[in-house]
Order: structure tokens, then sequence, then C-alpha cells
């Protein structure tokens, strides 16, 4: 009979052997407090904070995942650089699990550094905004990396990614490690269903943000807009989603913690109905 990761990681804890395990698979163990998602946040959400305050302010939400952006950790071959961020992501208890938005061109070797980042940082997903000639040799690197590719999607006026025909047109004859961050803010935004996203994209769902919209302009507080909380929720155990869960608030910049917390409580709710 073969092992779950939950069983795997419950014996490494009996055994005291839990520090002996892979960090991605240490990474990917879920939050109870979130019916076993990633729970975690998007850093953008942390704009107007350095690294280290969005490291304080990840733990005061309770939140143990992120995804962080180019401000707070850029992308570099610093060695330094890299060991210093990890140290400081150990510490505060925090798991790096994807990155981004990043762009993607057909420079190969451009992107290839970004594929080392990746590597050295221990995370395998970036949420991004590739262009139409950069799939061949983003098609190569996961392969070669094991690091997926999730194509954000930005709105009405996003002209290649915006609508999920267009997602599932871009993503159809490449490798499933090729797929999609369902963003859900941006696709209420477009008069869509984030729900029917998720249930079409399937296995090439590898990241999402939780945004929540009434309108194509009007964000709001998770819970208080249009987005079906639940109903994603849901879809995302159908696929048995493996990635972060973070939510994304572009509102209230400069004091944005109150308004998270009151989404996490949303989701915490939420999640009681699965």
């Amino acid at each position: 009979m073969s092992m779950t990761r939950r069983d795997l990681l419950r014996g490494a804890l009996a055994t005291g052997a839990l520090s002996l395990l892979p960090r991605r698979l240490l990474a990917a163990a879920g939050d109870p407090n979130y019916a076993d998602f990633n729970m975690g946040l998007q850093t953008y959400t942390l704009r107007a904070f350095d690294f280290d305050q969005t490291l304080v302010h990840l733990k005061d939400l309770g939140l143990k995942y992120a995804q962080f952006f180019s401000k707070q950790l850029p992308v570099t071959d610093d060695k330094s650089k890299i060991e210093t961020a990890k140290q400081k992501l150990h510490d505060a208890g925090i798991s790096i699990l994807s990155w981004g938005v990043q762009g993607f061109t057909k420079d190969a070797e451009k992107t290839k550094k970004s594929f080392e980042f990746a590597k050295a940082m221990g995370f395998s997903v970036y949420s991004a905004n590739p262009s139409a000639d950069s799939f061949e040799s983003l098609a190569a690197l996961t392969k070669e990396y094991g690091i997926k590719i999730a194509i954000h999607n930005h709105g009405p006026d996003d002209k290649n990614y915006g609508r999920l025909e267009q997602v599932q047109k871009a993503v159809e004859k490449w490798p499933v490690e090729i797929g999609a961050c369902v963003d859900t803010g941006h696709v209420l935004r477009t008069g869509e269903n984030p729900v029917d996203w998720i249930k079409a994209l399937g296995p090439r769902v590898h990241d999402v943000h939780l945004k929540d919209f009434s309108d194509a302009k009007t964000e709001h507080i998770l819970g208080k807009g249009k987005l079906d909380v639940v109903g994603v929720l849901k879809a995302l155990k159908d696929i048995k989603f493996p990635g972060i869960l973070a939510i994304e608030y572009e509102l209230n910049e400069k004091n944005p913690i109150a308004d998270v917390k009151e989404g996490l409580a949303v989701v915490r709710e939420a999640c009681k109905k699965l």
C-alpha cells in the first residue's frame, strides 16, 4: 500500500526525521486551518514594505506560505543574497512556493537565469506573462528544472491572456507544466466565472490569486464582492490543486493588514463548508 504525503510527514515527525525531508515536500504540506490548502499571500499586497517587514507581516497574519515579487525579492544569481534571503525565510517560518509575475521572452539565456534563481530559492512555480515566442524555451526549461509556468490573466485589458479561451489556446500544445495562475479578481473583471476557469484548466492550474471585484473596476475586501469563495475552493479541491492559494489585495496600500485578516477569516469560514 502506497503512503500518502501526509502519512510520510506524520512518520517523519514520529521518528524525528522531519528535517531530512526535501524542502518542497514540506512546503506542500498544507495548512489545516485552511482545509489543507497552502494558504498564503501574494506579497504585492505588501508592496509598501521591504522584504524584512513583509516577513513580519506574514507572521502576524498567521501565514506560512508566500508568493514574492521583484521589489522585495529580485531575481539574482548572487549566492550571498540568495542564501541570506533563504535564511530569513527559514527563521520566519515562511516557505516561498512561487514568484511573480515574471515576464518571459524568446531570450532563452535570460529565461534560464530565472530558472536558476527558482532552483536556488527552492520554489517551483513562476506566475508569468510570457511572450508568444517564449513557449518553446519555457517548455524545455520546465522539463529540465521541474519549474512550472503559470500564465497570469490581467482582466479585460489583457489582449493575450485575459479570457479563458485565450489561456487555453496558449497552453494547449505544450506540456501540462505550462498552465495558469488564475487571478479570480481579473476573471470577474472580464465577466467570466473563476470556477469555470478552474474546472476547464484542471491540472494546468498551478497558482491562484484570490481577489474580489464587483465589476470591471471595483475591488473589495475578499468576500464582499462577487467572488463565490466556497465555489472556488470546492473546484480547487476537485482538481486536487497543489499550489499556493494566495490572497492578493491591491487596496489600502499603506495599511492592508486588517483588510487581509478579514479576507482570511472569510476563507476559513468557506473552508468549513467544503
